[in-house]
């Protein structure tokens, strides 16, 4: 019986976890970390306030949760754009500029940012990043399979390299740096080639 209660509380819980992250991804999507109370979220969720705390420890770190949610779910464009190109030149150039004018790395920035100096989100931040590195590198595995490409760097570190430098380049445009990177620029970073090319 104790071990029906406990899983009976284990998918309610997961469910309200999920309730929470998906409306938090909804209100974040659209504003800022600073916009968007406890309260607000609590409300959205359906969910009281002490809830998002037990959850997920605090506002920054649902905050973060969300941002890489919103990202992870954008790949899902970069992937579309990615499969619609024949060379390596291409899928750099569209990987780039797609990464860049997704919403979602605006506030992934953001979330970074946050992140900074308090030690109680790292966890979340890496989870994050390490999600994101790892789709990234399914994806480009797949790629480079399917087409016959390589890169010199490997593919987990052509990830976290491209994602390195498209981070930076939104958040030297955010700092109002003029001409700051291009897509070009953060393209470059991928190394991809035919396999019998030297």
């Amino acid at each position: 019986m104790a071990d029906k209660n406990q899983h009976r509380q284990s998918v309610r819980g997961a469910g309200t976890r999920w309730r929470i992250r998906e409306a938090a991804m909804a209100l974040f999507r659209d504003r800022t970390f600073t916009d968007v109370t406890v309260s607000v979220l609590a409300k959205a969720a359906g969910v009281y306030p002490n809830q998002i705390t037990h959850h997920f420890g605090s506002k920054d770190a649902l905050y973060i949760d969300a941002a890489f949610g919103l990202l992870l779910r954008d790949t899902e464009r970069l992937k579309k754009a990615g499969r619609r190109v024949s060379t390596p030149d291409g899928l750099r150039e569209v990987l780039a500029r797609t990464a860049l004018t997704m919403p979602s790395t605006t506030v992934v920035v953001s979330a970074l940012a946050l992140a900074r100096g308090n030690p109680a989100v790292q966890p979340t931040v890496e989870t994050g990043l390490n999600l994101l590195f790892r789709h990234s590198e399914r994806f480009l595995e797949k790629e480079l399979g399917e087409h016959g490409w390589t890169t010199d760097q490997g593919v987990g570190r052509a990830a976290k390299t491209f994602w390195s430098a498209v981070f930076g380049a939104v958040l030297i445009s955010q700092a109002g740096f003029p001409g700051g990177p291009s897509s070009v620029d953060v393209a470059a970073t991928l190394s991809l080639r035919p396999v019998d090319e030297r």
